[in-house]
């Protein structure tokens, strides 16, 4: 009996030292006097001033990003040889052969963070916002053979406010994606991540402005600062417009859905532009307005696509393709006497011979295809495997030819994409006259990108 009692009498003993171990913190959060209070409002401001914090309680805040990051090997060769430039005049590309690796910054799914929140204004209308900013200082894209870094420039991607109602649609006013943006792009396997998509392609100017290639490039108009306006959605149906810059308008209708096991997603977008800064690849084109001078040309874009998955096999495919062309009497820069054209990072190229269009530009093209398997695998998370393949063909006669092979392992545990693709460009021409020179262009590239 006295030992039980003496054995409780030391429990509660030492449940009293370590009490006062903590240094008082328990007395004083049962303390309900003023003192309690204060310390409580002295730590609420210590987390305050560590943490995000609102503006106001009206309006929700939210912040995330991503950060993806990869090794590239590439290996590029052109053809040297003489060509024509103009009706007389005759130039000299050197032959060269080179290969390397880099640490990039995937243009796939860049690293980036932003804001984003909303309001309840009635039971039906909501207002919101979203700031994105993405900053990559080794954009895969457009490194180059003698530049392991490419631009080291941020770039707003997002920056709008919106209106949105169920039964009327969403509007948004801003820098934000036009009806187009992301049309070529529409992926229901996840594999985008690892070069497996129809643009922002790694090594795009390596082909474009040292082996003197095509521009990789799927027509979309992308991020302009714009007035869009969505329907809601009927039936997995979504049409979208929008209008901006000086002068763009696009219109472009989406499908999301599932029939008999499968997953669809898919759409269609039609565009227009003048505005040789938005959309025209960094000013192909020149106006033939008599004296060779420049203005406000304008092209038309047609494109799209369509992405499927049978969900119990995990089977997929994807397509997408598209045009664009000059609407009026427009010339490339090329030929015009005097002027060369530009690459897609603005780098002057040489010009060459007048064609048989007459000197207009021809329509541009692209198509693009992938399938694949997706299965889970391993515990981690899902792996899908996949083949690819396509061609470009642009306003000046430069066209490629590609396949290509890629993993991707989804860690679901930390929001995480590991991925390996390859690519192999073969037949690359340059569209001069003779023909020469011409290139081949191989790429790994390997890395992940992590979610927060």
């Amino acid at each position: 009996m006295f030992g039980g009692l003496l054995k409780s009498t030391s429990i509660i003993a030492l449940t009293a030292v370590a009490g006062l171990a903590v240094g008082g913190v328990g007395a004083k959060a049962a303390d309900l006097g003023g003192d309690c209070c204060a310390d409580l409002e002295e730590r609420v401001a210590e987390l305050e001033a560590t943490t995000a914090r609102k503006g106001n309680r009206k309006v929700s805040l939210t912040v995330y990003g991503q950060v993806t990051t990869a090794v590239m090997f590439w290996d590029a060769s052109r053809t040297g040889g003489t060509f024509n430039r103009g009706l007389a005049d005759r130039n000299t590309v050197d032959r060269f052969s080179e290969n390397n690796v880099y640490v990039v910054d995937p243009q796939t799914s860049g690293t980036r963070f932003g804001f984003k929140g909303d309001a309840k204004i009635t039971h039906d209308w909501s207002a919101g916002y979203r700031l994105e900013l993405q900053w990559q200082n080794a954009d895969a894209t457009k490194v180059r053979k003698d530049n392991d870094e490419g631009d080291d420039l941020p770039e707003f991607r997002q920056a709008h406010w919106y209106l949105k109602s169920q039964t009327f649609g969403k509007i948004r006013v801003g820098q934000a994606d036009t009806a187009n943006s992301g049309i070529a792009e529409i992926d229901v396997s996840g594999t985008n991540i690892a070069d497996g998509m129809s643009s922002s392609q790694a090594g795009a100017a390596i082909i474009s402005d040292d082996i003197l290639g095509p521009a990789l490039e799927n027509f979309e108009f992308n991020r302009r600062n714009i007035v869009r306006y969505d329907t809601p959605t009927f039936a997995g149906f979504i049409l979208s417009a929008a209008w901006g810059e000086d002068d763009i308008w696009d219109v472009a209708l989406r499908y999301a859905g599932e029939w008999w096991g499968f997953k669809l997603a898919g759409g269609v977008a039609y565009g227009q532009a003048t505005d040789d800064t938005a959309s025209l690849g960094d000013g192909a084109y020149t106006p033939s307005n008599g004296d060779g001078g420049r203005g406000e040309p304008s092209i038309e874009v047609l494109n799209g696509g369509l992405s499927m998955m049978h969900v119990p096999t995990g089977l997929f495919a994807t397509g997408s393709g598209g045009q664009r062309k000059a609407t009026g009497t427009v010339a490339c820069d090329d030929f015009v006497p005097g002027v060369a054209a530009r690459s897609p990072s603005g780098n002057f190229i040489p010009g060459k011979n007048p064609n048989s269009n007459g000197g207009n530009c021809d329509a541009e093209w692209f198509w693009f295809a992938k399938a694949g398997i997706k299965q889970r695998w391993w515990s981690i998370g899902s792996t899908a495997l996949f083949g690819m393949g396509g061609e470009h063909y642009d306003a000046i006669d430069r066209s490629t030819q590609y396949w290509g092979l890629g993993v991707v392992q989804k860690v679901d545990a930390a929001a995480m994409d590991l991925y390996v693709s390859y690519r192999d460009y073969y037949d690359i021409d340059t569209g001069y006259t003779p023909a020469v020179p011409e290139g081949d262009f191989q790429t790994v590239v390997a890395g992940g990108r992590i979610k927060f």
